[in-house]
Formats: C-alpha cells, structure tokens, sequence
C-alpha cells in the first residue's frame, strides 16, 4: 500500500504519440536531440521498477512533489530489476536478472524472522536488457554475449555511454602452475586463498562484443574480488545494487541511549551478535542494528530520535533482513539488500513516513541528485 497517491507526469515532444520501448533513435542529420525529460534535481528524487498492466515501467519519481515522470516501459515483469548508469545518469542500461530476487540475506541464532519472505528465483525466466535514454523517449533491446564457457556477471556503462559485460571463467579443479585463457598465460602460484577463476571485460561494439581485458582473480571467500578485480568494472557509473547494499558508515551508539536500544535489540542477541551504530541525517539521530561477520551490515531494526529512540514507523522489515539505510538532505530511504525491494521514504527529524511500495523494485535515490550521506 502507498502511503501517498501521486498523479503520473509523462513528459513528451508536443504532437508525439505515447512513448513505447521501440521508440525511434534520431537519425544523425535530425540535429540536436530534443530534451523531453527534464533533468531532475530535487534530492528526494527517486528511481524504482513498478508493475503496470502486463508490463514493467522504470519510474523517475519524486514522492515530496507529487511528480512523477515514467522513463520507459518494459514488456514483461519487474522482477529481477537492476540499474547501471553512467557517471551523469543521462544513460542506463536497466538488466531483468530472474536470479536477482529477494532475501533476507542472513539467519542467525538470535535474530527475528525476517519481516519478508525470501523470493525464489524462477529457473525457467528469461533474462533481458536494455539500454535506455533518461533524456529522451529512447529503448533499444541489448543482446547478451554468447560466449561458451562464459558466465555473464556484471553489465555496466562507462563515461562515454559504451556497454561493458564482465564475464567469468572457471579454472579446472586439477589446474596448476600456468593456465591459458583468452590468449594469455596466467601463473596460479600467485594464489592462496579462495577459487581461482579467469575474468574478461568485453566491449559491445556495434552488433559485436569485443574483448578488451582479461585477469586472474578468485571467487568463494569473503576477499575474492571476482570481475571487480578488471578495470573496466572500476570504470562503471552507479549501479542500483551497490546503492541498495546493506552496509552503512557509522559509529557506535553512544553510552547515553544505550540502555534505550538494548531494550529494542532482539531479545535472544548475545554480545558478539550485534550492535547498535548511529547515523545523522536531516537533523535527527538514527540507530540502526548491524551484525557483523568478517564485514559489518545493517538490518531492518532501526531506531530514530533521543535520548529515548523509537523505532520507525510502518518500517515492516526487522533485524532478521538486511537493508540499504540512505539518507539524501531530509529524507531516508530503507530498501531490501541489494534489490530495492520494499521501499519506505521517510522525512526527517520526524520520520515521517511519505512513501511506500511492497511492489517496487530497485528502489534507489536518483543517482545524481542524491546529497551525500551526513555524519552529524
């Protein structure tokens, strides 16, 4: 359920027909392109997936105006939804991963049940992608690599709007010394923890992919970098699953309000499972409960105010889920890890909760718009 009801503003060409996926791409003698979304600004500006009739829309919304702008429409479902962007957000590629579902992400001897189900991925979807104008009614159907004994991982666009597919391929079990891949040489003695594996970047370059990278790099323990090892992966803008990850700078609670907290902990939580980290934002004071494993994550207990926190309001998620805890200006955005399911806007100091989805998908904050997170 929503808790606000927003009127739908399409922005379009004066004299244009509705947008649709197939929309025309100018040709190049059309002279500059006409700006028909207008570059958003407001900081509670929001990007999220929404069903709409048989399909998916890709949702520019800004839940404090009542505006709301649809950037494109998919066929097929939301599910699986995810975003990369260049480092100026005019351009997207927007990826429907079916093994990009929702879970709470962890279970623990003294943790609550998770405020929402986990997913399963349906084995049978179809993944698609496209890439998409966030300037201009714009869609064109991107094909996948088909390289055997390949695994897609990543999908990303650089500074100059190119498509870059990080790919990963496994090395045999009974390999050692050397192993050759893609033409090169690799020395697996440089190894010594973790599953080695051979990652490529490849560059789509008209109706080609072309390999322009190639690393040795590991898989299978907390410190194997995997394709983020390639520099083509560093070369990426936003992505909706790093802004949606469940991870948050912050420090300690102070000794004032923690006799406060412990009385919202989960009951069952020993010392060394948890604790709680405050962040500032908007004027106010939040407590989130994070759980630590060799890295640290936030959870869905979150608390706000002093010298007595309360817990947020209408939140649904517990300290059984992990969650991505943003702030931009005066506002707070709680999602699922990494999908950006389940969204919930709050206005701060008063955590006042101004929007909600329990159909959403990749919720983030608008990746250029976003004010950085404070640390009051």
């Amino acid at each position: 359920m929503r808790s606000l009801l927003l009127a739908s503003l399409l922005l379009a060409v004066a004299g244009c027909r509705k947008s649709s996926p197939a929309a025309a791409t100018p040709t190049p003698d059309a002279g500059p392109a006409v700006l028909e979304f207008a570059v958003p600004t407001a900081s509670s500006t929001l990007s999220l997936f929404e069903p709409a009739g048989e399909g998916c829309e890709w949702r520019q919304l800004d839940p404090v105006a009542g505006k709301q702008v649809v950037l494109a429409r998919f066929p097929g479902t939301c599910v699986g939804a995810r975003v990369a962007w260049t480092p100026d957000a005019s351009k997207a590629l927007v990826w429907f991963d079916p093994q990009h579902v929702q879970s709470a992400g962890y279970a623990s001897r003294g943790s609550s049940k998770p405020g929402y189900a986990d997913e399963v991925a349906d084995a049978q979807a179809t993944p698609r992608a496209f890439v998409v104008s966030t300037r201009r009614q714009q869609v064109e159907p991107l094909p996948f690599p088909a390289l055997p004994g390949l695994t897609l991982q990543e999908l990303g666009l650089d500074a100059t709007g190119a498509v870059l597919a990080l790919l990963e391929q496994p090395v045999p079990e009974d390999a050692k010394g050397t192993f050759v891949a893609a033409g090169q040489t690799f020395d697996l003695s440089t190894l010594h923890e973790g599953v080695p594996v051979v990652v490529h970047a490849y560059r789509r370059e008209g109706a080609d992919w072309k390999r322009v990278e190639s690393k040795l790099s590991t898989t299978g323990w907390d410190y194997g970098l995997g394709v983020k090892e390639l520099e083509a992966f560093r070369r990426f803008g936003p992505r909706s699953a790093d802004l949606a990850a469940s991870h948050a700078q912050g420090d300690v609670a102070e000794d004032a309000v923690l006799p406060g907290l412990m009385n919202l902990a989960p009951k069952d939580a020993g010392a060394d499972d948890g604790q709680w980290i405050f962040l500032g934002a908007g004027g106010a004071r939040l407590y989130v409960w994070e759980i630590s494993g060799e890295f640290a994550y936030t959870t869905g207990l979150i608390a706000l105010g002093t010298p007595a926190p309360k817990p947020l309001p209408k939140l649904g998620f517990t300290d059984g889920d992990l969650v991505a805890v943003r702030t931009s200006g005066a506002h707070l955005l709680v999602t699922g890890s990494h999908v950006g399911t389940h969204p919930r806007l709050y206005e701060l100091p008063a955590g006042k909760l101004v929007f909600s989805s329990d159909t959403a998908r990749a919720a983030t904050f608008w990746p250029t718009t976003a004010k950085p997170d404070s640390h009051e």
